[in-house]
């Protein structure tokens, strides 16, 4: 399923840059506001997660034709899970708010990891859409 492949493509590249956006300040403003946006208002943050769960199940149930018919896109999948879940636990929190007036350097580094993971992953299932990556 091609839409699915093109969906996945825009997540990971979305949430690599989410997670990128405190290392590049000033090249990401437009994430800044996006991620602004998703912590203040509920009713989108839920609507991107769920758009999350649902590309994740196309990854599960119809990979791109060559790979095996369940499971084929099995890393892109797993990571796009994996960056659903942790933007709804993370913007999904009340005291997020609280937590924002300083940044804990310590959680940084494993976000930009994170983040250019999912870009590799991201320009990986891009660039050779039939590779099955298992």
């Amino acid at each position: 399923m091609i839409q699915g492949y093109i969906l996945s493509f825009l997540y990971l590249s979305l949430s690599s840059l989410m997670f990128l956006q405190n290392k590049y300040r000033l090249q990401l403003s437009f994430i800044i506001r996006f991620s602004s946006f998703l912590i203040s208002n509920k009713k989108a943050l839920y609507i991107f997660t769920l758009s999350g769960a649902f590309i994740f199940l196309i990854l599960v149930f119809f990979p791109i034709s060559p790979g095996p018919m369940v499971l084929g896109d099995l890393i892109p999948a797993l990571m796009i899970l994996y960056e659903t879940l942790y933007f709804y636990i993370v913007y999904g929190r009340a005291e997020i708010k609280k937590e924002r007036e300083y940044i804990n350097f310590s959680k940084e580094g494993r976000k930009v990891i994170l983040g250019y993971m999912s870009m590799v992953v991201a320009l990986v299932h891009f660039v050779f859409p039939s590779f099955v990556l298992l």
